[in-house]
């Protein structure tokens, strides 16, 4: 399908081949040497001062690696004449991992060990030259025209989640929940170890054709933070599969991220171990082995229940948050009716507003402290629904001041309408208030 867009000069036949969250794909012609390259374009036109240098900072960052084998070779970067973010990179003709897993189902075991090996030497270098990748995952391995799996999205989604402060939004959160290790969704900074973790979710995935914890992240929040808080990873379901190579596996993705292991070069040289045995000697029939249930106190239980939230909610998952808290074949309607009426009544958003803020784009929604501890946070939704949500905010132990939240990158001068919700911490109940609309300068 052929499209027009405000694209950068020197490039056409715009193509859109993807489209995220923050950014679409697009395959074009590259007029200067007559090539097909990928041309991403952040979506967003109202990045500051302080987003655009971070975007420079990223792009010189990726640059520093692209020369490595295994991760997409970017070719140029700058604005578009409005003011977009782009970067032209190397066009993979084979498509990501995700696809040719969709595709074909789960990889061979031979096959995934080798992936790994160069996943590894691509992050290595990487992290030797400072820059984290912060969303490894099967969508963001590409296959090139010679086959060899390359990284792509080098920390391109940081550039939109920096507010004015220099810290993270999370209105703007782009990890992919289930490849995100723990201490992310606590909020924590990412690390090396965020990244190894995220290796072995997705050579997980490969192997099982799904991520570690799709099931539950199907199924909704609450089995999702358990298994998370538990670490308790599903056994790989197909034959074939090394009983080391999924001890290794789990060990990448231990809860905390001093047992796993200490850096890229010692897992690509595990898994080179492995792919030399399996050549070797053919793998035994294994029997899955139990997975520990490891106590977790209930600050950890909060952190992680709040930070789950905000990045669940703000990539757009459909999350049915308002269900009873008991199997409703053991509840009569009445009852579940008069308890839904008790907890809209007792929790609904109160006092909210919204204004205009000082910058072109912003509107600023502001609310009443809600009851404590009941409510753990509120997140903003555009619209009447929990379809789009824009915010999150968890509270505190002890809050005093009056909660607010500045969401930026709206359409100026257009009427735009918000939601605000609270979510409540007893059965995973959200209560809203009234739409509030406003138009932001």
């Amino acid at each position: 399908m052929q499209v027009e867009y405000d694209g950068p000069e020197g490039y056409e036949d715009l193509e859109r081949i993807d489209q995220g969250g923050f950014a679409t794909v697009y395959r074009a012609r590259d007029i200067r040497f007559d090539r097909t390259v990928a041309l991403k374009v952040l979506r967003s036109d109202t990045l500051n001062d302080r987003q655009l240098r971070r975007f420079r900072a990223e792009c010189l960052a990726t640059g520093r690696v692209s020369s490595h084998p295994n991760i997409v070779t970017v070719y140029g970067a700058g604005t578009t004449r409005g003011h977009r973010p782009w970067l032209a990179m190397e066009y993979c003709s084979g498509g990501s991992l995700a696809r040719k897993v969709a595709a074909h189902g789960p990889l061979p075991v031979s096959e995934v060990v080798s992936i790994g090996e160069r996943l590894c030497s691509a992050l290595q270098a990487a992290h030797d030259a400072g820059v984290l990748h912060r969303d490894v995952k099967p969508h963001n391995v590409l296959l090139t025209a010679y086959g060899e799996p390359a990284l792509a999205d080098f920390g391109i989604a940081s550039v939109v989640m920096l507010d004015d402060a220099g810290t993270v939004a999370t209105e703007t959160a782009a990890y992919t929940v289930v490849h995100a290790a723990p201490e992310i969704l606590e909020g924590r900074a990412a690390t090396t170890a965020s990244d190894i973790y995220s290796v072995g979710s997705t050579l997980y995935a490969l192997l099982a054709g799904q991520a570690p914890f799709a099931k539950e992240a199907r199924t909704g929040l609450a089995p999702l933070v358990t298994r998370i808080l538990r670490n308790d990873l599903p056994a790989i379901a197909r034959p074939g599969v090394p009983p080391e190579l999924e001890r290794l596996l789990r060990r990448c993705m231990a809860a905390e991220p001093d047992d796993r292991p200490a850096s890229a070069v010692e897992l690509g040289a595990s898994l080179t171990e492995l792919g030399q045995g399996l050549t070797a000697v053919p793998s035994a029939p294994r029997v899955p082995e139990p997975t520990p249930q490891t106590p977790v106190s209930s600050r950890r239980r909060f952190l992680v229940l709040c930070g789950a939230l905000a990045a669940l909610l703000v990539v757009s998952t459909a999350w049915r948050l308002a269900r009873p808290a008991t199997d409703p074949d053991q509840m009569s309607l009445s009852h579940l009716t008069s308890t839904a009426a008790q907890s809209a009544a007792r929790y609904t958003p109160r006092n909210a507003v919204v204004a205009q803020g000082p910058d072109r784009g912003e509107l600023i929604v502001s609310w009443a402290m809600p009851i404590r501890p009941d409510v753990v946070a509120t997140v903003i939704y555009e619209g009447a629904d929990a379809n789009k949500a824009r915010a999150i905010v968890n509270y505190d132990a002890s809050p005093d001041a009056a909660p607010w939240v500045a969401l930026r990158g709206l359409p100026s001068g257009q009427r735009t309408c918000l939601s605000v919700a609270h979510v409540v911490s007893s059965g995973d109940v959200v209560t809203f208030g009234h739409p509030l609309c406003a138009a932001a300068r």
